[in-house]
């Protein structure tokens, strides 16, 4: 893990600077010093590890995205609220996809 922001203890004195690579033994300081949440960066690797849509096939993304925008009143006119509705719908039908037991 790579702290994102730097951190501090309350008196303010730094006890991670942004950048720094964290090991077991640190985080095991940082949690002595009371520190319940640091801010990481996210790899490459990580982010479409967790990333459902990034890990189907282009042509099935596109599929239950155009299955998705056929449900939608409107689809180009997507205010923010239905633009996050659809977001979340095209990330669940991905987990199904992506949960579904393989032929």
């Amino acid at each position: 893990m790579v702290v994102a922001r730097e951190i501090k203890n309350l008196d303010g004195m730094l006890l991670a600077p942004s950048g720094c690579e964290l090991s077991e033994r640190q985080i095991g300081i940082l949690q002595a010093w009371g520190v319940e949440e640091v801010d990481i960066e996210a790899t490459a690797e990580a982010a479409q590890a967790h990333d459902p849509l990034a890990q189907l096939p282009p042509e099935v993304l596109a599929q239950i995205t155009a299955d998705l925008r056929a449900r939608f009143w409107k689809p180009d006119d997507f205010g923010p609220v239905p633009a996050e509705i659809f977001q979340l719908m095209l990330l669940r039908q991905a987990r199904r996809i992506l949960q579904s037991p393989k032929p």
